[in-house]
């Protein structure tokens, strides 16, 4: 029986997770030479490891570069954050709800207007309440930067089981 090794297996990757890699320009002749970043996913249907195209919209040869190449297009290096973000695993839904309801507590308990904090956070309104409500899926690194400025804080505590 013969196994399929794939070069996202060999570095050790989760297929079930997404990632960021740079990735090649097309070789086309009025194509800027830049290094961009793309998405690299295990893709079941085809049973191999991808990249689409660069997160800043461009068309890039397929598969990613070696790592610590490092990317030089600044349009691909001012969205890789909110890539990353949005990439992050998160809590399991109960969990997560949880996070999101106690936050929303905190934002109405302390009087403060979203649109204050939103300001301070240095995203949009929508965005907030989209984290407050559960439409968009809010991580603790989230709650850590929203909460300090309600005068809260996180406790995580472990119980046992009932």
């Amino acid at each position: 029986m013969t196994v399929n090794v794939h070069l996202g297996d060999e570095q050790g990757l989760d297929r079930s997770r997404r990632y960021l890699r740079p990735v090649a320009r097309l070789q086309l002749p009025d194509e800027p030479d830049l290094v961009h970043v793309a998405v690299y996913e295990w893709l079941p249907m085809f049973e191999a490891w991808a990249t689409g195209p660069a997160i800043c919209g461009r068309s890039t040869t397929q598969g990613p570069l070696p790592d610590g190449t490092e990317a030089t297009c600044s349009a691909c290096l001012a969205y890789q954050p909110k890539y990353q973000m949005m990439m992050q695993p998160t809590q399991t839904p109960l969990a997560q709800n949880a996070l999101s309801q106690q936050v929303r507590a905190a934002v109405k308990e302390s009087g403060l207007k979203q649109a204050w904090i939103a300001e301070r956070l240095g995203i949009t309104q929508k965005y907030l309440s989209q984290l407050l409500t559960g439409h968009a899926p809010i991580s603790l690194e989230w709650a850590e930067k929203i909460l300090p400025l309600c005068g809260k804080r996180i406790r995580i505590v472990i119980e046992e089981a009932a």
